[in-house]
């Protein structure tokens, strides 16, 4: 059975082997799908097909299932994992790239080109994320994902620190 995801064209993938991890984890935390399901407030058949990698689940959606285990979203990709024997190894990097980005009370930055897909959530504070559709308010625990080549901007629209987490498959260049 592969472990690939089938992701539809306009989802910013998060990893391959995000159901492979969520399994062990699941397991190692000693809860039945149905168990986790009701902790993180998400139907049974959402575990099941993030599990079998028939779904890659929203960074958002991700963040809430991995709070009932509990996990933080870097946590969880700071191991990594042999999809063939499907065990945990702390030795492998990550297959994604990520940070921490903190924006200065009411600070933009200058508008970019993503160079890869990026998925990001809020950690603290109010972003306005600019794209050329126009621009979009996201608040603590929301998320985003940015298409490569797609012109962006963050901003901090709070009167404190943003901080988001932001991941991609490739080298960030924020």
């Amino acid at each position: 059975m592969s472990t690939e995801s089938s992701i539809p064209s306009d989802d910013c993938p998060i990893s391959s082997d995000t159901g492979v991890r969520l399994k062990l984890l699941r397991e190692l935390a000693g809860f039945s799908q149905r168990e986790l399901a009701k902790r993180a407030g998400v139907t049974n058949s959402s575990i099941s097909t993030i599990e079998q990698g028939q779904v890659s689940p929203s960074v958002q959606s991700l963040v809430r299932i991995l709070s009932a285990i509990p996990i933080s979203l870097p946590d969880f990709f700071a191991f990594g994992v042999d999809v063939n024997t499907r065990e945990l190894n702390r030795l492998v990097s990550p297959p994604i790239h990520s940070r921490t980005l903190v924006l200065a009370a009411r600070s933009a930055g200058t508008f970019s080109v993503a160079s890869a897909d990026l998925s990001g959530v809020v950690l603290s504070g109010a972003l306005t994320l600019t794209l050329a559709a126009g621009a979009q308010t996201l608040v603590t625990g929301e998320s985003f994902c940015v298409s490569a080549g797609q012109l962006y901007r963050l901003g901090n629209i709070s009167n404190d620190e943003l901080r988001l987490f932001i991941c991609s498959l490739f080298e960030l260049s924020i």
